[in-house]
């Protein structure tokens, strides 16, 4: 079996620095994924919105000028000091309601935000080890409120030819060198929520220029106390 390599937090920084700006033409395959998330997650019931991995803030401009409430806030993190500028440069306009930081290595949200109604993360957890994503998912139960929803979208196995051809060549590219896919993998989401935290309520699967993305919203189950 051929070992998994990931991306170290140093060379994650490293790569989204890089790129920067040009995380927005990602969305020529994004762009179906996110519209799903969207249109399911519900954003005009959530006071509070958390993000792990913010980019440039494309996302969070357009669920504070488009989806949220008037008085609903946001956070969001990123481990790329480039991606952070950019968000903050872009959700100025919404002034204290959008408060955005840089990210430490430790999956510590509590750091940011004492509590949020959805968690979401965007193409973020397919670049983390195991381990990595089980720690995220930790902190983003503590993080939620009663029934808060985790909102999540991932690269995610082909679900038609072309996507399987295209999978199959992602795959051997990131065999080659982690670093040339930006680190992610094709990931099956549900594999990872327990049954005892999280109600999977969405589960879809859409593709875009042959590049396929899974949707998961979860619910936050309270957890019975002995």
């Amino acid at each position: 079996m051929t070992r998994e390599h990931y991306l170290t937090a140093q060379q994650a920084r490293d790569f989204y620095n890089r790129m920067g700006k040009r995380q927005d033409w990602q969305r020529f395959y994004e762009g179906r994924a996110i519209d799903e998330l969207l249109r399911h997650g519900m954003f005009d019931r959530a006071a509070a919105v958390f993000e792990l991995g913010c980019g440039t803030g494309a996302l969070a401009e357009e669920l504070l000028r488009h989806y949220l409430p008037p008085q609903a806030s946001y956070v969001g993190v990123d481990i790329s000091p480039v991606m952070v500028e950019l968000s903050r440069q872009r959700l100025t306009p919404f002034g204290e309601r959008a408060r955005v930081f840089e990210s430490e290595e430790a999956f510590e949200f509590s750091r940011y935000a004492t509590h949020c109604d959805r968690f979401v993360s965007v193409y973020v957890l397919d670049l983390l080890s195991p381990e990595a994503i089980h720690q995220v998912l930790d902190q983003a139960y503590a993080l939620l409120n009663h029934q808060g929803k985790l909102c999540l979208i991932t690269l995610t196995e082909g679900s038609t030819p072309l996507s399987w051809a295209i999978i199959s060549l992602w795959r051997g590219v990131r065999c080659i060198s982690p670093g040339l896919v930006g680190g992610c993998r094709p990931l099956r989401i549900p594999l990872y929520l327990s049954r005892e935290r999280w109600q999977i309520e969405f589960d879809q699967t859409v593709s875009a220029a042959g590049v396929p993305s899974e949707i998961v919203l979860a619910s936050k189950k309270l957890i019975a106390q002995d």
